[in-house]
């Protein structure tokens, strides 16, 4: 990612490919969904303008123009801290499930 932040033709040809193939993925969503964003996170958002371009590419390529007309791509506000963020959240909730409390008040 340092290497694409810095310009580096290889690593950014890489960063771009790889959001490429994310685009393609998510084009299908897009049209099925019509969502008005995505967020883009994880290790290769650190290099997001390179791989923003790619996702763009593809996504407002293979979509309908009605999908994308509102779409906003965008790299997530939590950048590093997203998975522990989410297993946190997901902990959480497991441990202050209604079964769970009820469980441990029964016991």
């Amino acid at each position: 990612m340092a290497l694409a932040q810095e310009g580096d033709p290889v690593a950014v040809t890489l960063v771009r490919d790889a959001g490429r193939r994310l685009g393609e993925v998510l084009a299908g969503a897009v049209n099925l969904l019509n969502p008005e964003v995505i967020v883009l996170g994880g290790d290769l958002s650190e290099a997001y303008d390179h791989l923003v371009a790619g996702v763009r590419e593809i996504v407002f390529q293979q979509c309908t123009a009605l999908a994308t007309r509102q779409l906003r791509v965008v790299p997530s506000a939590l950048w590093d801290e997203a998975g522990v963020r989410g297993c946190a959240a997901m902990v959480i909730e497991e441990i202050l499930s209604p079964e769970a409390v009820n469980k441990l008040l029964a016991g």
